[in-house]
């Protein structure tokens, strides 16, 4: 079973993890504005097509970040999801959304 104190602090870094994404998905929301010539607008359709990419990592790892969230609030943090056995705390720490153990998580 995992330290309380430490899922505590982790549920602390996913937490501030959620809102530095939502917040980075809504900057790079922001309107692109058309430039008046054909130069201006190559280069602002190139830059929407970065924040658009960008947007699509943001969401990704804001889903898997919210799991993690939700993981905490069921008691399942910290155990992976193929073989059910605890997750290294090493591993949580640098991957607080982390879902498999080591092993399992060279397989996927």
């Amino acid at each position: 079973m995992i330290d309380e104190k430490f899922v505590k602090k982790q549920k602390s870094v996913i937490e501030k993890n959620i809102a530095r994404l939502e917040k980075e998905i809504a900057q790079n929301r922001e309107f692109v504005d058309i430039g008046s010539t054909n130069e201006d607008n190559a280069m602002e359709f190139e830059e929407l097509e970065e924040k658009q990419a960008l947007i699509k990592t943001a969401e990704k790892d804001l889903k898997e970040f919210k799991a993690a969230l939700k993981r905490i609030e069921e008691g399942k943090y910290g155990i992976c999801v193929k073989c059910g056995q605890p997750i290294e705390i090493g591993r949580l720490k640098a991957y607080p959304e982390a879902v498999y153990c080591a092993t399992h998580a060279e397989e996927d």
